[in-house]
């Protein structure tokens, strides 16, 4: 379609400026008296980057056309127009053509007749394949198309088909070239032991270029049907900004048995009538988007809609987490309100309605080499127990940050800098409602960074190593935050610890988000980061190995908490923290092996290991080895994670991929899921997946599953 416009446009006003040049295999015939040129016998005219190649040219200059007659090539980039009749004004700059075939790598169109200029392009009769023709293309037929200023395709009476059987119908379609395709389409069809039989559907139609709508439409023999409207939308303008986003919507009338419906997370029996809605927004506006709007909506009807019906989505998205985010950036500041809520009532959110806050990034106090930063923020937070196991907690909240640093370069590999903060925090309520609270917390504490430099010309042709630098980069970073636990009683304590997270807590007032669950610290953390590259013939170079050590050693140290407000009972802190040992190893480019290790060195005991690695040959073949092994996990039988996964891909040709997943639970004992793939094109417009998938040990869906997955290629 650009090559249309190409035709009635660029290529026509190279032909006005540039004179063309003409050759052909026979003689070339002048007729003076009309001044008239003829070529005949593979005649070919060239004009800039267009070449007209046909049986027979007629170049009238009088007229300032220039006609080609049977078997027409005309190529212009990436375009190539064939036809036995095409016709050239170039001094007015139009077209027309009939019978013709055009394309490129990603759009075909048949159409009776064409004609028009360099801004507007008119088709009759068109046929337009989204790939290359074939049994399987998806293409559309309109009665008349208009290719507007080379970027967008106005079509009438449209009729969509799949090879040559139709199978929808629009009055009218508009869509950008660049945007590939005026069709989204992804389906789903197999058997599960829970669903039976089943046909899961994804479709949208582009209606206008900033918008493609559609419909979920499943069918389960056990279950029944699930229907929901989906969008996908994207829009911008030089002035205004941008923003782009997309809604997922079902229901079903669930017919399922109460054994197949099951229970929530929570052990309640789930309801017949289940849906979900999701939807993500995002939005830069002003002309430098300097405003940044962020939405994200996850509202289901229990814990396991998703899980049920919408694997893909529940796999990407676990923890449901619905927010309505504005953030404007200044040049070094940053003002923000977020709104978060709790449409679910199988989760406890820490609900914002909303947060307020003003953010002044470390800036230097008038060239003094002293840098300041300022948060300040305001915050109406509430928490509900979706089973009524605490009452609902609330909070009007005023929060104050002040930091001050002053880096100072002792030497050329070492730099201290010290750190001292004042924290402010006014509660409007509190606890039992026993008026406001006002808590006052200072910090000081010092940074010190080292940094060191090694090399070496060592040479290794079978790793491709072509000499070494070791980066060592030592790091220490000590707080104390005297009294911080002050109106623990007082305090409602929505913004507090997780309750299980294997990583460091963020060290310091300044990054800490539990402001609600605050206790005395003490403490030195040391760090070590080290760092060995050598020379890449490509890149500069790579990284061959990184192992990062961290620990921290603490003078003052949390005591036990108890169970309260739906929170776990946590253990009394250690004197040290868990060990953090990461290493990411490359040797060569078609091996990477990463690995974690967390020890208690209070008790000597390693709670943590979790490794992988991936060997790759091209694009031929891959396969990763990993494993998880966590011991003192809250809310499992015996603490106790120990998994193994194998996930391998070998591909046969451009066109099919074999592929196994393998996952083992050593502590079950079981192999918890096979997966065994082939994907593979239908023609050149369809990706389809064929899995046989075989789960056990889980809380649902066990047991075998086929499953045959079709989506429309996005070019």
């Amino acid at each position: 379609m650009t090559g249309l416009a190409l035709l009635g446009g660029s290529l026509l006003a190279h032909a006005q400026v540039v004179p063309p040049e003409l050759s052909a295999d026979e003689p070339i015939e002048f007729d003076a008296e009309n001044n008239r040129m003829t070529a005949r016998g593979n005649a070919i005219l060239d004009n800039d980057d267009m070449r007209v190649r046909a049986d027979r040219i007629v170049f009238e200059q009088d007229e300032s056309t220039v006609k080609a007659k049977k078997e027409v090539s005309i190529k212009s980039g990436n375009f190539r127009l064939l036809t036995d009749n095409a016709e050239y004004d170039y001094f007015n700059r139009t077209f027309y053509a009939d019978d013709f075939r055009l394309g490129n790598d990603s759009v075909y169109v048949l159409g009776k007749q064409a004609q028009g200029d360099k801004d507007n392009v008119e088709v009759d009769n068109a046929r337009i394949y989204i790939q290359e023709p074939d049994m399987f293309a998806l293409n559309l037929n309109a009665d008349k198309l208009t290719l507007v200023n080379q970027e967008t395709v106005a079509m009438d009476d449209v009729v969509f088909r799949i090879g040559e059987v139709p199978f929808f119908y629009l009055p009218y379609v508009e869509y950008d070239v660049q945007d590939g395709s005026p069709v989204q389409y992804t389906g789903n069809i197999g058997q599960q032991n829970d669903l039976g039989f089943y046909w899961q559907n994804a479709i949208a139609f582009r209606f206008i270029p900033e918008l493609a709508a559609g419909l979920n439409i499943d069918g389960y023999t056990k279950r029944g049907v699930l229907a929901g409207p989906i969008l996908d939308y994207n829009w911008s303008d030089p002035d205004l900004g941008s923003m782009s986003g997309w809604l997922d919507t079902g229901y079903i009338h669930d017919e399922g048995s109460p054994s197949e419906l099951g229970t929530d997370v929570l052990g309640r029996p789930i309801q017949p009538d289940r849906w979900f809605i999701e939807w993500r927004h995002k939005q830069y506006a002003l002309e430098d988007e300097s405003l940044e709007i962020t939405a994200s909506l996850s509202w289901w009807s229990d814990s396991y809609v998703e899980r049920d019906f919408r694997e893909g989505l529940y796999e990407d998205n676990q923890q449901p987490d619905s927010f309505l985010e504005t953030t404007y950036r200044g040049e070094n500041w940053y003002l923000d309100a977020i709104a978060r809520v709790q449409p679910n009532n199988f989760q406890t959110v820490a609900q914002r309605l909303p947060e307020i806050r003003f953010d002044l990034m470390p800036t230097e106090i008038f060239e003094t080499g002293a840098y300041q930063r300022l948060d300040v923020s305001y915050a109406t937070l509430q928490e509900n127990s979706p089973t009524g196991a605490f009452q609902t907690l609330e909070s009007n909240r005023v929060n104050a940050y002040y930091g001050l640093t002053y880096p100072i370069a002792a030497t050329d590999w070492m730099t201290i800098t010290p750190v001292a903060g004042v924290m402010a925090t006014h509660y409007a309520v509190t606890l039992g409602n026993n008026g406001s609270y006002t808590r006052v917390l200072g910090e000081f504490g010092v940074d010190v960074d080292l940094s060191a430099v090694g090399v070496w010309d060592y040479q290794n042709e079978f790793w491709e190593i072509d000499g070494l630098r070791h980066f060592l980069q030592p790091t220490i970073q000590y707080r104390y935050i005297p009294g911080a636990q002050a109106g623990d009683t007082e305090i409602p304590p929505i913004d507090r610890l997780a309750s299980f997270d294997t990583y460091l807590e963020p060290i310091g007032l300044a990054n800490k988000r539990n402001i609600d669950d605050l206790y005395e610290e003490n403490a030195i953390r040391v760090g070590v980061q080290n760092i060995f590259q050598t020379r890449d013939p490509e890149y500069g170079s790579r990284d061959l190995l990184e192992v990062d050590l961290y620990q921290e050693f603490r003078f003052a140290t949390r005591p036990a908490q108890p169970a309260r407000f739906g929170q776990s009972a946590t253990p009394a802190q250690q004197d040290y923290s868990d060990t953090y040992l990461v290493i990411d190893f490359s040797p060569a480019y078609w091996v990477n092996f990463g690995a974690l290790f967390r020890i208690d060195p209070n008790k000597l005991n390693l709670d943590e290991v979790t490794t992988g690695v991936r060997f790759t040959d091209g694009e031929e073949w891959t396969v990763f080895f990993g494993n998880d092994y966590v011991t003192d996990v809250s809310g499992v039988s015996g603490g106790v994670i120990n998994q193994f996964v194998v996930d391998a891909r070998y591909r046969l040709d451009s066109r099919n991929q074999l592929g196994a997943y393998w996952s083992i639970d050593a502590r079950l004992g079981e192999l918890t899921e096979q997966t065994y793939l082939w994907e593979t094109m239908l023609g050149n417009s369809w990706e389809a997946t064929f899995a046989i998938i075989h789960t056990s040990g889980s809380s649902r869906q066990n047991g075998f599953k086929f499953q045959v997955s079709v989506s429309l290629v996005r070019i």
